[in-house]
């Protein structure tokens, strides 16, 4: 067996199964857990097979022990993810471990100190994390995310021509068609929760699902204002700059209408709107802006509206047949309609959560930071987005 191959087949793999989880909410997630614990397993196993090779390529005798910490008896899949997710909370919490979770923690640390200077969070405790951030910011669902180490370039289609008739035999002239990338780096994205020493106390079930709920909605709301408003200059980048113009800047009569200050919205400008986004855009198309914009500029027209511009259905609203998505990221008076699928984000690194006493002692806490490395952009100048305005003056 090539065991090199073999386990950059694995990481490729557990790539993917990453990229379902993030992309495909209709995933299986039981089964994809399942698999990355083999695949974690598995990989384990050939790591101490190449360090056996390596010590006897060396000329080092078998009875020397061995550099790297794997454990000197097997465990079954599952019960070692369960030792080892027991062991990561129980050292956030500052509890003592067991020789088995101390073995399993310190094998896993050791699998990924090339990668991480903290060891990874379980990935029970991670698919959780995903779950409760998409719970608290659906929008993500609709843009396209990676989960890439490093830094990060995504190709998309960039100008399109038509497909053309053929003749038999004749040549065929090669298309205009051209690729644009969006590059994305990364930028820190942190939460610090300040928490009691009770904490230390609960059981690690409900510990897990306070770390979880806390964490994951602070960063993920962080995440979703970057979506909506990010400018792409020493932050994430997002809708804001996703427009025809330079910089991805909007343009009244091309990608953006504009109320008069003492007007109100009315059908026509709804529609006008409507006819500014490109063709093809519309079928995943949804409008978003905060609550107040909507009953206050939007609702109105409910009624007054003949050709039924906004509908409620099974619990939404929808405008034009588009979905509205509420949001508490854009100011007042504003919205957006445009296709999610063409913001592009990446976390080069997952999230991580590390506990301090020390930085606590003054007020008898523990802190705890949860901290991931982001970056998105959009595809700019396609027509992909419109944006609704009102005029300052």
């Amino acid at each position: 067996m090539n065991i090199e191959k073999r386990r950059a087949e694995i990481a490729a793999r557990k790539a993917e199964i990453r990229k379902l989880l993030t992309d495909d909410k209709n995933a299986d997630i039981d089964a994809l857990e399942k698999e990355l614990r083999e695949l974690n397993e598995e990989d384990a196993g050939l790591e101490k097979r190449q360090a056996i090779e390596r010590m006897l390529n060396s000329g080092s005798a078998m009875g020397n022990p061995i550099e790297n910490p794997v454990a000197a008896r097997s465990l079954p899949v599952e019960d070692t993810e369960k030792l080892y997710r027991s062991a990561w909370l129980k050292t956030l919490q500052g509890k003592s471990l067991t020789d088995d979770e101390k073995r399993v923690y310190e094998q896993r640390a050791y699998s990924t100190a090339a990668n991480s200077a903290l060891p990874i969070i379980p990935e029970t405790t991670a698919n959780q994390i995903i779950k409760k951030m998409y719970e608290v910011a659906p929008i993500l669902q609709r843009c396209k995310i990676f989960h890439v180490p490093g830094n990060f370039k995504f190709a998309v289609e960039g100008t399109n021509s038509d497909a053309a008739l053929h003749t038999e035999n004749a040549s065929i002239t090669a298309a205009s068609d051209s690729l644009t990338s969006v590059s994305l780096t990364g930028y820190e994205i942190v939460k610090l929760v300040k928490a009691s020493r009770a904490s230390s106390e609960m059981a690690l079930s409900a510990f897990e699902s306070y770390i979880v709920e806390v964490i994951a909605e602070s960063i993920a709301r962080k995440i979703e204002n970057y979506i909506f408003t990010g400018t792409g200059s020493d932050q994430p980048g997002g809708v804001k700059v996703a427009g025809k113009g330079t910089s991805g800047a909007y343009t009244d009569g091309t990608d953006q209408v504009t109320v008069a200050k003492t007007a109100s919205l009315t059908e026509e400008n709804v529609v006008s709107l409507y006819g500014m986004l490109a063709s093809g855009y519309e079928r995943n198309a949804v409008w978003c802006m905060n609550k107040a914009t909507f009953f206050t500029d939007f609702f109105p027209l409910m009624n007054k509206s003949k050709n039924n511009v906004i509908e409620f259905a099974n619990g939404k609203y929808y405008i034009m047949g588009a979905e509205v998505y509420f949001t508490g990221s854009l100011a007042a008076h504003e919205a957006y309609l445009g296709d999610f699928s063409y913001i592009i984000g990446n976390y080069s690194q997952d999230i991580t959560v590390v506990r301090s006493e020390h930085s606590g002692l003054a007020t008898n806490s523990i802190d705890y930071l949860g901290a991931c490395v982001f970056d998105s952009k959009p595809v700019a100048g396609f027509g992909a987005f419109v944006h609704l305005a009102k005029a300052a003056a």
